[in-house]
């Protein structure tokens, strides 16, 4: 891809860190995510591409239990989230038949996003983790220039 601002063609750096843009997580545990990734230029850091990622992470046994144990918990219904969002990326580098893709120009990209959410309960500052992630492939994220 060629940069407006460098005139050349350049690589992706792909090294920053996703932005959360949204967190919410309901009554019963469940952590909606929208994470937005960006691949700028590798000579002067102009955004070229970006996508933005809708995913969930489930909570939901973890809290079920909870509340079964502390039912004062669930009336309270107190729950609050924290975030941890790093970057992935990834090389698909054999065909569906399982058999290696030896040329690069036909290996797929993805690049994606995995956020680890902690949901703490507000009435006794038990905390549950767990992880969830979603990729897109490199050429369906949209061009910014």
């Amino acid at each position: 891809m060629r940069c407006p601002d460098c005139n050349k063609f350049v690589s992706f750096d792909t090294d920053n860190d996703p932005e959360v843009n949204d967190e919410r997580v309901d009554e019963a545990g469940l952590v909606s995510v929208e994470v937005r990734i960006v691949n700028t230029c590798g000579e002067c850091g102009t955004e070229l591409k970006d996508t933005t990622l809708n995913f969930d992470v489930d909570l939901t046994t973890e809290v079920a239990a909870h509340y079964e144990e502390k039912p004062e918990c669930k009336a309270a219904n107190d729950l609050s989230v924290e975030i941890e969002a790093t970057r992935t990326d990834r090389r698909q580098t054999h065909d569906r038949k399982g058999k290696l893709i030896t040329n690069s120009r036909y290996q797929k990209q993805f690049y994606g996003a995995e956020a680890e959410a902690t949901v703490t309960c507000g009435c006794c500052s038990e905390s549950f983790t767990a992880t969830a992630g979603d990729e897109v492939q490199a050429s369906s994220m949209d061009e910014l220039v």
